[in-house]
């Protein structure tokens, strides 16, 4: 009795210390046949039976789609070698080159063979799979769907899984699929959100500014305003440019951000903030390569003066040069007013339209500089008026 509670013992702690399996890009073939049991278990074991794997979507997946998929080809593949030829498989993802091929080469006659292809191509069942990110791994399941009435004719037991390639996880999506992901995630957790203002979203934890940094400012208003969250629709939430003032209320979110060029991966991180501090922060990485190359992630680097000779005042020749001129400052209140309103329109808050170039009003002007590249000195001149004015036709 002894000998066996040691071994009950060491079988406990075995199965404890049993790791996670680590696959790379596609599940192992347990994993796989395992599945495939569990769903051919509930759908009907019939030679007409047809059944298709649904292709992950982009804003469905915590990884890049085609890493994804490759999980689909390897529950595909044991399908139709445990089903043994009891039911037809259709190879859905094959459709669109299918349809092409057929089009391309097909004989004319009184049936358009591309039409035939697809009426042939339906499917009974429909195998649907989940992916969920669960710390450094992969949480995977799949439910069987009877296409006629979406009844569930069988339903997998999760598996857990860690992926060998660790870059697949730590830069697993890309620029659209973490913007998407980002926006939902932060709006699921804020109650009562009705305003976003869209505020700096800096290159580390500088204050320089970056064609990336002016790029995620309009990507993410976009997404708010797209109303991709699924909790708020684009009418019911206001999307704005941040004016730089502390002016919150109820309902009311500033966006700021940071990110961090890793090489092979930006690590973003994306925060909204009521007027008491942080209420939710998403961070994510996203993979360099699916952002534009013509975007740069850092700063223009200052150019190194070059040191000339030094003349001596009476060995100068030519005339000195004139002084600098400053940008012509605009005094007049009806300007101001109308700079006021530009604003406005424009989405920033430089506060009452009333001719008055207060702090919030230049701290307005500063905001609307640094998002259009023109410096952030907060000054009233006309050159600005001018921006303006164009900016808002």
């Amino acid at each position: 009795m002894k000998h066996w509670r040691g071994f009950r013992i060491i079988l406990l702690i075995a199965v404890i210390a049993a790791p996670v399996p680590v696959l790379a890009n596609t599940i192992d073939g347990w994993i796989a046949d395992r599945f495939a049991e569990e769903i051919l278990d509930g759908v009907p074991d019939a030679p007409q039976v047809r059944i298709a794997v649904q292709a992950f979507a982009a804003k469905d997946v915590p990884i890049a789609p085609e890493a994804a998929n490759e999980f689909n080809a390897s529950l595909l593949s044991a399908l139709i070698r445990k089903s043994s030829g009891r039911h037809v498989f259709v190879a859905r993802g094959a459709l669109k080159s299918l349809v092409r091929d057929v089009s391309q080469t097909a004989v004319p006659g009184p049936r358009d063979p591309a039409e035939t292809l697809l009426e042939n191509a339906r499917a009974d069942v429909l195998v649907i799979g989940t992916l969920r990110r669960a710390g450094d791994d992969m949480v995977l399941a799949y439910k069987a769907v009877a296409t006629g009435d979406g009844a569930v004719l069988a339903s997998t037991k999760a598996q857990r899984f860690r992926v060998r390639d660790s870059d697949v996880l730590q830069a697993a999506l890309n620029l659209d699929q973490a913007l998407s992901a980002a926006t939902q995630y932060l709006a699921q957790r804020v109650d009562g959100l009705e305003e976003v203002r869209i505020g700096d979203i800096r290159y580390r934890s500088e204050t320089a500014e970056t064609p990336f940094s002016h790029y995620l400012r309009d990507r993410v208003a976009d997404e708010f305003r797209r109303g991709a969250t699924g909790v708020l629709s684009a009418s019911g939430l206001r999307v704005r440019s941040d004016g730089g003032g502390d002016e919150t209320g109820p309902g009311v979110y500033r966006l700021i951000g940071t990110y961090w060029p890793l090489g092979r991966s930006v690590e973003l991180s994306l925060s909204l903030r009521d007027r008491d501090g942080v209420a939710v922060t998403w961070r994510e990485r996203i993979r360099t390569d699916s952002i534009p190359a013509s975007l740069a992630l850092g700063p223009k680097q200052e150019s190194t003066p070059v040191v000339a000779s030094v003349e001596l005042p009476w060995q100068r020749t030519e005339p000195s040069p004139a002084p600098r001129r400053h940008p012509t400052r605009v005094a007049g209140r009806e300007t101001v007013a109308e700079a006021q309103r530009l604003l406005h329109t424009l989405g920033y808050d430089p506060g009452p339209v009333d001719g008055i170039l207060n702090p919030q009003m230049r701290r307005a002007i500063a905001a609307f500089q640094r998002n259009n590249g023109l410096g952030t000195d907060g000054r009233m001149t006309r050159a600005l008026v001018a921006s303006l004015r164009t900016r808002s036709r």
